[in-house]
């Protein structure tokens, strides 16, 4: 497989799997929260096997994350240079995607493997509690911002 091919499989799997993006998927040790285990109703067993997933799949991403992270930082500093080579920005520009492909195709593969360990109706439960976080934040959000907020005493 070449290196356009691999880059273009990470691209497409990260298209395809958007409900496994870290975005749509609950941060942290989510099955460690009391509450939000208790609403999905996640067993002692299930929670030890997520964290076990975790655990097995941490230091890679760790890893993963260091090496984009290089590899961004050596981007930069080639853009930043006047007298950049084309050519070597250009690999420098595929080396960077091909790093955060391989990072989202290892997060996208843990969140596979934690929704395997829940029942259906544990992981519609769970999506439908970030949805609702996200939703909440963005209005929060938006209240920081000063967007739209009805006003109380206008209502009929």
């Amino acid at each position: 497989m070449t290196k356009k091919t691999s880059l273009l499989a990470g691209l497409i799997l990260a298209a395809a799997l958007p409900v496994l993006a870290q975005g749509d998927f609950p941060e942290g040790k989510w099955w460690k929260r009391p509450r939000l285990a208790a609403e999905i109703n996640l067993t002692a067993d299930q929670s030890r096997d997520i964290d076990a997933i975790f655990v097995r799949t941490r230091a890679r991403l760790i890893d993963l994350k260091a090496d984009l992270e290089k590899k961004q930082l050596s981007l930069q500093s080639s853009m930043e240079d006047r007298g950049a080579d084309r050519k070597t920005v250009e690999k420098q520009i595929e080396a960077v995607e091909t790093a955060r492909a391989e990072l989202q195709k290892a997060r996208a593969l843990m969140v596979l493997d934690m929704k395997q360990v829940l029942k259906p109706d544990q992981w519609e439960r769970l999506l439908q509690i970030q949805q609702q976080v996200r939703e909440q934040r963005l209005m929060e959000k938006e209240g920081r911002r000063g967007g739209y907020r009805p006003n109380p005493r206008n209502r009929p």
